[in-house]
């Protein structure tokens, strides 16, 4: 049997790459895996299977998150950023792209687009995952991509264009 530690370990990086879809920022990412870790190494009692320990170490980077969401509504949400006066690079700009149309995209494509492309899973683990069949991860994956796409490329003032 394992310990929840050597559970911790192994599913590290694709928890990181969850944690960082969630919060949408690295240093957040880094802060809500640390308080994930605690939470689960405090924890007395651990699933022996590894796939339900990976999911319960899934579950705990999750809820640490929501409480974090809860946490960070009684305080002031409109604090000012500093923008750099130099010009924005492209990377930056192109990486707030791709949060904005993946923030329009509805629970259950967001779902599956983590899953596939933040964390790594096959169409097979995914549908696992989730619940849903291979045939409707691959439907869904396809309609967020071509929804993304569609939102990054679409002029953001309506200036342009009939």
């Amino acid at each position: 049997m394992r310990s929840i530690g050597e559970h911790l370990v192994e599913a590290w990086p694709r928890l990181f790459r969850y944690a960082l879809t969630l919060t949408r920022e690295p240093d957040a990412a880094r802060d809500l895996m640390q308080q994930s870790a605690l939470k689960a190494l405090s924890t007395g009692t651990t699933p022996s299977e590894p796939r339900a320990a990976r999911a319960y170490l899934f579950r705990i980077v999750r809820h640490a998150w929501i409480d974090r969401l809860r946490r960070n509504r009684t305080r002031r949400e409109d604090d000012l950023v500093d923008w750099p006066d130099e010009g924005f690079d492209d990377r930056l700009i192109e990486a707030i792209a791709v949060r904005q149309a993946f923030a329009t995209l509805d629970a259950p494509c967001r779902k599956v687009v983590t899953c596939v492309d933040v964390e790594g899973l096959s169409y097979r683990e995914t549908a696992k995952r989730l619940g849903i069949p291979v045939g409707t991860v691959m439907s869904r994956l396809h309609r967020a991509r071509r929804i993304m796409l569609h939102r990054i490329a679409e002029p953001s003032d309506g200036s342009e264009g009939p």
